[in-house]
């Protein structure tokens, strides 16, 4: 059986007390042996990595455990730490981070993975400059880290705790509340059948009923677990409740909405916005910006505008004041419009990825059509859909 390797921050080993355990490289794609099981690991061997520019090396992840106690040591040393350079705390902090949520997601019906969350990130000091480190921080994770779930919730965790202490000047306390329901507001995907939560395909509506029963199944694992923190729930269970009440599971409106649940919800959009997925190439910051913009109905104007604020530099008056103003109707597709997107998706050099977004467009046009727009679109989302799904049961190089 091939080993599974998972990523290890070289700043966050002392080479003095290093478990004996295998260390490797990645070059080129390609894992190799750095450091035998047997063989002690010294400064030199740091230091020529770090000549190098190496900033992650890897262990077998059977050994993870047994690393991880090292590391966290190594955090509870003060003279340790304040030799390091915020960059190497913040990615030593976000490996802590991803580890405790792999351990959740491993073992969710158990209290202690859920209470090691909290006590984690009491603990940890993530700091920012500004927009951009963080953003920076967000390509080296995924450079790093290939498990997109566990990846995407430590990144969401990351961009609400930032947020949340910026727009709300929170306490420690609500930090790590918002940090640990960020941390877990998709362990209900957990419930959902990996044929599902794997499928590269387009959903069908009975599988998207599924996926939305999510919240549900994660508040049902926060309470197994004995996890009581409103904050917590609140998070888990309204992170897809939008502010014009067209999300779920209660279709909650506007203010009904805890403001904690909407700023994870945001943070969430952005960083699945802003990740690759299997079928869907990752859009640029300024991409995934734009694209909420023009669904800010979705979101509360006063929290939208203060993340927009931050992330493109704005006063947060002159963001809210944008945020606020009437949507504009979208503008829908005509009868030629309609027949050069056919045209498009019939050629057989067309690029997936622009066909996923087609399925986007024409979802959206719809929903704003009438006549026989509507039911040109209606076929030719029908028949779209059925180009995609034979496109991906070919795999991964067809188009």
């Amino acid at each position: 059986m091939a080993l599974e390797y998972s990523p290890i921050v070289l700043d966050s080993i002392n080479h003095e007390n290093f478990p004996k355990v295998e260390l490797f490289v990645k070059l080129d794609a390609k894992y190799t042996l750095y450091k035998p099981e047997n063989t002690k690991l010294t400064i030199h061997n740091i230091e020529r990595l770090r000549e190098n520019g190496t900033e992650f090396v890897y262990i077998n992840s059977k050994d993870s455990e047994e690393v991880q106690a090292h590391v966290e040591k190594r955090l509870d040393d003060s003279r340790a730490v304040n030799i390091l350079s915020q960059y190497s705390k913040n990615l030593i902090c976000c490996q802590m981070i991803i580890k405790c949520i792999d351990d959740v997601f491993k073992k969710p019906n158990q209290a202690a993975p859920f209470e090691k969350c909290r006590t984690m990130l009491g603990k940890v000091s993530l700091q920012f400059g500004d927009r951009n480190e963080l953003i920076n921080l967000f390509a080296k994770l995924e450079d790093n880290f290939d498990k997109y779930l566990i990846n995407h919730s430590a990144q969401t965790t990351i961009l609400s705790m930032f947020m949340c202490d910026k727009l709300f000047n929170a306490g420690k306390d609500e930090l790590v509340g918002i940090g640990v329901g960020a941390m877990l507001h998709d362990i209900g995907m957990l419930s959902v059948s990996s044929d599902i939560t794997d499928k590269m395909d387009v959903l069908s509506e009975d599988e998207y009923y599924r996926v939305k029963l999510h919240p549900k199944y994660g508040v049902d694992l926060l309470n197994n677990a004995g996890v009581k923190s409103r904050i917590v729930h609140d998070i888990t269970l309204n992170h897809h409740e939008r502010h014009d009440g067209s999300g779920y599971p209660r279709a909650l409106v506007g203010p009904d909405i805890p403001r904690y649940a909407m700023l994870v919800s945001i943070c969430d959009i952005y960083c699945a916005l802003t990740m690759n997925r299997p079928y869907k190439a990752a859009s640029t910051p300024a991409e995934a910006l734009r694209t909420m913009k023009s669904q800010k109905q979705l979101f509360d104007p006063d929290i939208f505008g203060g993340f927009l604020a931050i992330m493109e530099d704005k006063s947060h008056k002159e963001a809210v004041v944008e945020e606020k103003k009437t949507p504009e109707m979208v503008k829908t597709l005509d009868m030629a419009e309609i027949r050069e997107m056919r045209k498009q998706m019939r050629n057989p050099n067309v690029d997936r990825n622009k066909l996923v977004r087609m399925h986007s467009i024409i979802t959206d046009n719809i929903n704003n059509s009438f006549g026989e727009e509507r039911l040109a679109l209606t076929e030719l989302r029908t028949e779209l859909k059925n180009l995609l799904r034979s496109l991906f049961a070919e795999g991964p190089e067809k188009r």
